[in-house]
């Protein structure tokens, strides 16, 4: 891509992101996106992504390369701990620290939000496949570690964490993100997702609580 291009393209996806942060993604028109830059040419939006799902897909795109890099080194770093902290951990402190450290990160997160809650605002684009691999290597650890635990139900599990996780940070981002201790809660607040994830994860299957619960009450009854 030429310097010129990349400078238009990036020009648009910086204004682009502050607005759907800030506005929300659905109240943010293209030609605000436009007249917002510093470009002159209102089809260079439309000439680059197409639409606004291609905006936010491009938006999320550029900071989850960052994002998955991060959570790969994370998988790397020697740690002494099991694979299933490991890969918590991997999920959550990179997202943690792009929320405190990047002076785009609490924008990302709340877009990241949004699309939680709402993914079809994304529409039928689709993130790019290689900057998800470091989630596919949790996933893959997640499975290893909890064998008693049939795969969709660590799926579902790990899209809940994975949801939870990003809605705290934004409201961390939000409302904690300006404090002095900045740093120190976000620690904290790591080291107790962690241990949410974890225990979340590891749960005794729905059906194994309800058998318990229900041999619990026979011999109370008795």
């Amino acid at each position: 891509m030429r310097a010129d291009t990349r400078d238009t393209v990036d020009d648009l996806l910086n204004v682009a992101e502050q607005l759907f942060a800030r506005h929300g993604v659905e109240q943010v028109a293209l030609t605000r996106i436009v007249g917002s830059s510093r470009q002159k040419n209102r089809s260079a939006l439309h000439y680059h992504f197409g639409s606004r799902e291609g905006v936010l897909k491009a938006v999320l795109d550029r900071r989850l390369k960052h994002l998955n890099a991060l959570r790969l080194a994370s998988l790397d770093r020697p740690e002494r701990c099991s694979d299933l902290e490991r890969a918590v951990r991997a999920l959550v402190e990179p997202l943690c620290l792009v929320a405190l450290n990047e002076p785009w990160g609490a924008d990302y997160v709340s877009i990241l939000a949004q699309v939680s809650f709402h993914p079809t605002l994304l529409g039928e684009s689709v993130l790019d496949d290689a900057n998800l691999s470091s989630i596919r290597r949790c996933k893959k650890l997640v499975t290893e570690a909890l064998p008693e635990i049939r795969p969709a139900t660590l799926n579902t599990r790990f899209r809940w964490l994975s949801d939870s996780v990003v809605l705290a940070v934004a409201r961390w981002a939000r409302n904690g993100s300006k404090s002095g201790r900045a740093r120190d809660l976000m620690e904290s607040l790591v080291e107790e997702f962690i241990a949410y994830g974890v225990a979340g994860l590891a749960a005794p299957p729905a059906e194994a609580v309800r058998t318990r619960l229900t041999v619990t009450a026979r011999r109370a009854a008795r």
